[in-house]
């Protein structure tokens, strides 16, 4: 069985450190366009934050940008509902595939096709 509050709790940990982990990377960076970017991100919604840095960052941020992505679509998903539900084929995830990331979109016969 899927507990989505368990599982809300881990995303929102995670997606917290995430943005704390692109802040602090942001601003420890030598190029300048990426402190202003950071004070930037200081100023608005966190949410708003995919937004604001998938124009503006070059690959290396990729993976970051790439989690937050997971974290905040797995949130919105609990949201309505449809947390544990394969985007594909609209079957049940696995609660251990779940367990194992809880930003799982596809159930395991699914995943290999995508």
């Amino acid at each position: 069985m899927i507990n989505a509050q368990y599982h809300l709790q881990q995303l929102n940990t995670e997606l917290e450190q995430v943005r704390l982990c692109l802040l602090t990377t942001l601003s420890s960076s030598c190029n300048l366009l990426h402190h202003s970017l950071a004070e930037t991100l200081r100023k608005n919604n966190p949410e708003q934050w995919l937004e604001l840095t998938q124009k503006q960052l070059g690959t290396e941020y990729k993976d970051i940008i790439v989690r937050l992505e997971q974290l905040e679509a797995a949130v919105c998903q609990i949201d309505i509902g449809q947390y544990g539900y394969c985007c594909d084929c609209e079957e049940k995830i696995d609660s251990q595939r779940l367990n194992a990331d809880p930003t799982a979109q596809r159930c395991g016969n699914c995943e290999p096709r995508s």
